[in-house]
């Protein structure tokens, strides 16, 4: 279980949109526009967190908006951005800041 769950967290993109739905229900329109990625990249990550079982979807109409109730993801996303003192990533200008993960 752990190994799977740092598998599927185990990158930039991922651990964005955790942030993300571990805060609000979001839908995939809102999430390729605030990360910058098409419709069909986000579909690849979602579709990994959705299998690891770290998000949950409802559809409303032609729209599915994720979310995830883990308190797992919740606590390890908060324990990775203080080990590694990552600023907390925050919506801005449409993006999502690009200092979450720094590499060095």
């Amino acid at each position: 279980m752990a190994a799977c769950l740092l598998t599927a967290m185990g990158n930039r993109k991922r651990m964005l949109i955790l942030d993300i739905v571990s805060k609000n229900e979001t839908s995939v329109g809102k999430l390729a526009v605030m990360l910058g990625m098409g419709q069909s990249a986000l579909s690849q990550q979602l579709t990994i967190l959705k299998n690891a079982e770290l998000v949950q979807t409802r559809r409303d109409g032609h729209t599915i908006y994720y979310r995830t109730d883990s308190k797992q993801v919740r606590m390890i996303l908060a324990t990775l951005y203080e080990l590694f003192d990552i600023a907390v990533p925050s919506p801005r200008d449409g993006e999502i800041a690009n200092e979450i993960l720094v590499t060095g």
